[in-house]
């Protein structure tokens, strides 16, 4: 379940991020006109950079996490103690 949210996390954090540049251009031209734009727009990829490229890289961890977990239960599985008898010759 917790691997299903991180991957939907993981989705949303792009349109999210697609979502504040979008609304720092929109802001940026209500404000102040045709200069505001342009300021907004950069404004807005500064803050979606920050917000979402943390988040986007807490995800990221969380995946490499998740491939070191699973090949670590793999070895793990291959190495499991057999018990094997004492020859007695």
């Amino acid at each position: 379940m917790s691997r299903w949210l991180v991957s939907t996390l993981s989705m949303i954090n792009g349109f999210m991020a697609l979502a504040i540049f979008s609304l720092g251009g929109l802001l940026g031209g209500i404000l102040l006109g045709q200069p505001g734009l342009i300021l907004g727009f950069i404004g807005g990829f500064l803050a979606a950079a920050i917000l979402c490229g943390g988040l986007a890289a807490l995800c990221l961890i969380e995946k490499h996490l998740r491939v070191l977990a699973d090949d670590l239960r793999k070895r793990q599985k291959a190495i499991a103690p057999t018990r094997t008898e004492p020859s007695i010759r």
